[in-house]
């Protein structure tokens, strides 16, 4: 592989995970601002395959809106063992207008995914600059 090509895709691909990072927070954080918090339970656990064949399992969360409606969802993350115990009370985010848009009220749940993002696009990104650098020092050119 062409050596210049390395010292484009790092820090490319790391500014376009940190930029999707980035997104993905802004999009939670005003998810959480248009949301109400309100006690749920959990009222069973749905059983997923994973790709290894393993099972993983994500809580079926049942909660009451503001309205006295009542709602289930199964939270998106699941984990093995499971993270949750049927009967156990949890707090809930639901979305004010579309009350189906609903989420644990977990800051590992609703902040795992762009912390992830953010930190990789920030290591691809400065492993990429100090390779530029390292090159650009001995006089290589990149360019």
């Amino acid at each position: 592989m062409d050596e210049r090509l390395v010292f484009l895709i790092f820090p490319a691909v790391g500014l376009v995970l940190l930029a999707i990072g980035v997104i993905v927070w802004l999009r939670t954080r005003r998810f959480i601002a248009a949301s109400f918090r309100v006690s749920g339970t959990v009222v069973g656990l749905a059983a997923r395959r994973g790709h290894k064949g393993g099972t993983t399992y994500s809580p079926v969360v049942e909660f009451a809106t503001r309205e006295g409606a009542i709602r289930q969802f199964t939270d998106p993350v699941s984990s093995r063992p499971a993270g949750y115990s049927v009967g156990q009370r949890v707090e809930v985010l639901y979305h004010y207008r579309d009350h189906d848009r609903a989420r644990l009220a977990s800051r590992f749940r609703l902040y795992f995914v762009p912390a992830l993002l953010g930190l990789i696009g920030l290591v691809f990104a400065f492993v990429g600059a100090v390779m530029a650098l390292g090159n650009f020092g001995r006089g290589g050119e990149y360019w």
